[in-house]
């Protein structure tokens, strides 16, 4: 067997085998994906984009920005024929724009340097980053669409600024619009590139009419949405008060825990690249500067350092010895490309529907719900209390609550409550010794308490409301009066 004949059998082995490890049922243990479903399987029902919250213990009175209503209205269709697999489908097509769009973007790097597009060491390295996103940010989420979309709009960016074709100019602003709609809270990363490529076009005397119409559009078309400068500026909303502090993928990295490891890793292999990446380069320095600002934020925001990475590592590979390899440069064509990445994440779709997934019983509040459902009766939706990051799933399977893992609507002046409290902080910080209080005065019909509350504060709770009427895997349900 010919050297080049090995490497292709090698590749498509490592192409197949990396999605394998891309283990389905670890994209299902995110709360947020049951309130996605259900916003959107209610806006299909009543013909409508909601503009406020529903399911909760404030009727229709708490104004929501639909910033993702373009996600909510394509992943409830798709549980409700297919069920969790159908989750995955869209979780598969995302997957496989990403990884596309990784290569690509690495290879676009290179080619605007004048090195050779592609390099035995690049679809390797994107594989492996492809995998820490999986694992850590497709979780049935907006962020599975905008991901690919951001990227993919990156590229015909770079592409539009080195060529000005047409058919570029239109995929940015189709790309604009798609994201303003199915993600819009991470819009201004675009427009910020955006930004970037104007001053770029500016310093190298590269502006014309024709691209300042096109930059221009880009931003305006991102009004375009359901929830128009509301939803594009929609991060001012959730940072608020730092009410978003308050939840975990908001909360500042911690470098020096062991779980954080591979983003300590991430953020010395960026600054390995950069003085091989950004060859005086004023936009490359601005846009390094961009990404390190967001990688450093949050885990949230360090997404984007995951996704960029490939566009500054594609230049520091040219640094490593590889012709000992003896390996061709492009292994692969397109189409083969492709249809290897298809058979892989088809082999996935399959073992998914074969083996569909089971909600964690101990995660969420399953034979919990089961029995506050089987003792209500149909056709109404009972009052139930839960903590911030189970509410999504009471909300999903049928009852009413105090805040459903969404936060903007539940930081308004509409929602304060007891202690002059918020109803997110009081879903936040409700189950300690403020709980009676708050069941005094948000009058809830059931609160779920999750195990592993301390023994000191389950017993106050127990005088205060009497035995819980269920304990399940999940927790104890306590039953008051229904209203």
């Amino acid at each position: 067997m010919t050297t080049s004949k090995l490497s292709k059998w090698l590749y498509a082995l490592l192409i197949i085998g990396t999605l394998l490890l891309m283990i389905p049922k670890f994209s299902y243990n995110d709360p947020d994906t049951f309130w996605h479903i259900e916003v959107g399987q209610y806006m299909i029902d009543h013909g409508q984009v909601l503009h406020h919250a529903i399911h909760t213990f404030y009727g229709d009175k708490l104004p929501y920005v639909p910033h993702e209503f373009g996600f909510q209205i394509l992943v409830a269709p798709l549980y409700k024929v297919f069920g969790w697999p159908g989750v995955y489908i869209l979780t598969a097509g995302c997957l496989f724009f990403l990884i596309l769009g990784l290569l690509r973007l690495g290879k676009s790097s290179r080619k605007e340097l004048g090195l050779v597009e592609d390099h035995v060491l690049l679809l390797p390295f994107v594989l492996l980053i492809s995998c820490w996103i999986y694992y850590n940010y497709f979780k049935g989420r907006p962020q599975m669409i905008s991901s690919f979309m951001i990227v993919w709009y990156f590229i015909y960016l770079r592409e539009y600024q080195y060529s000005s074709k047409s058919r570029y100019a239109a995929a940015m602003l189709i790309l604009s619009l798609a994201i303003a709609n199915f993600h819009a809270g991470v819009w201004l990363v675009i427009a910020v590139f955006t930004g970037m490529a104007f001053l770029e076009s500016l310093y190298n005397k590269t502006m014309t009419l024709r691209k300042t119409a096109v930059f221009v559009l880009v931003w305006l078309i991102g009004m375009l949405n359901p929830g128009g400068i509301k939803s594009l500026l929609f991060i001012l909303t959730v940072t608020k008060k730092n009410f978003n502090l308050l939840i975990n993928e908001w909360k500042p990295i911690q470098y020096s825990s062991l779980e954080n490891l591979p983003i300590m890793l991430l953020l010395l292999f960026f600054a390995c690249t950069l003085p091989y990446a950004l060859r005086r380069n004023p936009f490359r320095y601005l846009f390094m500067l961009g990404i390190l600002y967001l990688g450093v934020s949050n885990f949230k925001q360090n997404l984007f350092m995951w996704l960029f990475i490939p566009y500054f590592a594609a230049i520091f590979f040219e640094a490593i010895p590889t012709a000992n390899l003896r390996i061709p440069v492009q292994v692969f064509r397109k189409g083969t490309l492709r249809l290897l990445l298809a058979a892989g994440l088809l082999l996935n779709v399959v073992f998914i529907f074969i083996f569909p997934p089971i909600i964690d019983a101990r995660n969420y509040p399953v034979a919990e719900m089961n029995y506050i459902l089987q003792h209500t009766p149909e056709g109404i939706r009972p009052k139930v209390l839960a903590s911030y990051g189970s509410s999504g799933y009471v909300m999903f399977r049928g009852g009413d609550v105090l805040c459903d893992g969404r936060q903007d609507p539940f930081i308004t002046k509409a929602s304060l409550g007891v202690f002059d409290w918020t109803a997110f902080e009081r879903s936040m910080y409700g189950f300690s010794e403020y709980l009676p209080e708050i069941v005094d005065y948000d009058h809830p019909d059931y609160v779920i308490v999750a195990n592993g509350t301390s023994h000191k504060l389950f017993g106050e709770w127990v005088k205060k409301f009497g035995q819980p009427v269920y304990k399940g895997q999940y927790g104890s349900v306590f039953y008051f009066r229904m209203t």
